[in-house]
């Protein structure tokens, strides 16, 4: 097969698998941006309040991390959660009687994370930009960017958790546990020097670190070589992610 029919074949079996996973949310959307939106809000609400948000960096780093959070909780906990369920329900075999690429079937599972992220996201900033006083966003282009390859990079990681752990329950457990590490151990929602110093260091390793630092310059226009490197950082994690995938994604159900 020629380099140029199977990139159609991909972009084909990926655009079917895709529409298929976005018809079977047709009944349950509106509950899903509320579920995805009301933790991000809630902290937004919470740290505003409580926590102080008088000068513009602490309001910058409370949008920023929310966004990031709300990727977490809808490309990575619910991608990872979605794979467990397909697993238990042995949906994958369904999968592995198709004349489809593996490839294909990740990317769509994962682009449907990405895809339920957007509309909470919107909101977030929304609220952030409204209500916290945040200026008018300076480099869309750039910010749609980082937030894209960002969660993508969150869904590798759901992705990985859902196919390398052997039920729904346990993927449950597991994303529950991973999901509040990689934000409140990170530099999501406040500088990294205001984090103790053992965790300074466990930060250089999670997604979340450049993700928000990719979202936090995107969103004050200070687009330099600290924004491209974390978005280098990110894509590397997005590539990863991909390819663990695909080494773990079992076809057969449950792995005793």
């Amino acid at each position: 097969m020629t380099p140029s029919r199977m990139i159609r074949r991909f972009i084909t079996e990926y655009l079917w698998i895709l529409k298929g996973q976005m018809y079977a949310l047709r009944s349950q959307w509106f509950w899903y941006v509320v579920f995805l939106s009301f933790s991000p809000l809630t902290y937004v609400f919470f740290l505003w309040i409580y926590g102080g948000a008088q000068d513009a960096t602490t309001r910058l780093y409370i949008v920023t991390g929310a966004v990031a959070n709300g990727a977490v909780s809808s490309a990575m906990l619910s991608l990872g959660q979605s794979i467990g369920r397909l697993r238990d329900q042995n949906a994958l075999e369904y999968y592995a009687s198709l004349p489809i690429l593996k490839v294909s079937f990740i990317l769509a599972l994962a682009s449907r994370g990405v895809i339920l992220s957007l509309p909470s996201s919107a909101i977030i900033l929304v609220v952030g930009t409204l209500g916290l006083g945040l200026p008018t966003i300076p480099q869309p282009a750039l910010l749609v960017l980082a937030y894209l390859i960002g969660a993508y990079s969150l869904a590798g990681l759901g992705s990985v958790i859902g196919f390398y752990t052997r039920d729904s329950e346990t993927v449950g457990l597991v994303t529950q546990i991973v999901g509040p590490l990689i934000v409140l151990f990170a530099p999501v929602y406040v500088p990294l020097k205001q984090l103790p110093g053992p965790l300074q260091a466990t930060a250089q390793f999670l997604p979340t670190t450049y993700v928000a630092s990719c979202l936090r310059h995107a969103v004050s226009g200070s687009i330099g070589p600290e924004y491209w490197y974390s978005l280098t950082i990110v894509l590397v994690w997005s590539l990863g992610g991909l390819a663990l995938s695909l080494l773990g994604a079992g076809w057969r159900g449950s792995q005793e």
